[in-house]
C-alpha cells in the first residue's frame, strides 16, 4: 500500500470509528408508546400526554396551524417552550387569532390568506387558540417544557420518541377530562415502553 492509499485508509478508519462511536448518544434513547384508555371512543383523539422532569434544554421547532374551512388545523397542537407556530389562512375570508390564556396573550389582528403570521410561545402552559372574526372556531396549543409529548390520534394511540434513559411521571391534558391517578414509566435506552394513560370525568 503506498504512502498515500494508507493516509485514506487512516483518514476511513476514523471517519468510521467517530460514526459508530457517535450514533448511539443521538439515536439510542428510549420509545415510548400508549394507548388512551375512556369510556368514550370520541375522548381518545387530542389528548396531549407528556413526560415530566425529562433533563435537557428543549429543541425548539416550528409548526403550522392552519385556518381552512373555517377550522384550525389541527386542533390540538403540543410544542415545547421557546417554539413557533406559524398562522396560515387558507381560506378565501379573513380571519384572526387570539388568546387571552395565562400561558400566552396574544391578537395578531384580521388577516388575508398568503399572509402567515409567527407567534412564539414563550412560557409552558395550555393555550386557548380562537378567531374573533368566527367565534365558532377554537384549538388548543399545550406548550410543555421538553419534547417529550405527543397527542393521541383517533384510535386513542401516541408515541413519544427520542426520551433519555429513566423514570419519569406522566401527564395528561384533554379539553374535558382528566387523567385517573399518577402513573409514571421507566425508559431504558434503545428499547420502548408501554404505558395505557386512563382518563376520566
Amino acid at each position: 500500500m503506498s504512502g498515500k492509499s494508507s493516509r485514506m485508509y487512516k483518514v476511513l478508519v476514523l471517519v468510521s470509528a467517530c460514526v459508530v462511536f457517535m450514533v448511539p448518544k443521538a439515536f439510542c434513547n428510549g420509545t415510548v408508546t400508549g394507548q388512551v384508555v375512556t369510556d368514550l371512543e370520541k375522548n381518545k383523539e387530542y389528548v396531549v400526554v407528556y413526560l415530566k422532569g425529562v433533563k435537557g434544554s428543549p429543541v425548539t421547532r416550528k409548526v403550522i396551524i392552519e385556518q381552512h374551512h373555517m377550522t384550525f388545523i389541527p386542533k390540538v397542537t403540543t410544542i415545547p417552550v421557546g417554539s413557533t407556530v406559524e398562522f396560515t389562512n387558507r381560506d378565501k375570508i379573513y380571519h384572526n387569532v387570539f388568546s387571552k390564556s395565562e400561558a400566552k396573550t396574544f391578537n395578531i389582528g384580521t388577516y388575508a390568506a398568503g399572509k402567515p403570521k409567527d407567534v412564539v410561545f414563550d412560557k409552558p402552559g395550555v393555550v386557548d387558540i380562537l378567531c374573533n372574526v368566527h367565534p365558532e372556531m377554537a384549538a388548543f396549543v399545550v406548550v410543555t417544557e421538553n419534547n417529550a409529548a405527543a397527542v393521541s390520534d383517533k384510535s386513542g394511540a401516541f408515541t413519544i420518541t427520542n426520551v433519555p434513559a429513566g423514570t419519569y411521571e406522566v401527564g395528561s391534558w384533554h379539553g374535558k377530562l382528566k387523567q385517573n391517578g399518577a402513573l409514571t414509566v421507566t425508559v431504558a435506552d434503545g428499547a420502548v415502553s408501554h404505558i395505557d394513560v386512563k382518563l376520566g370525568d
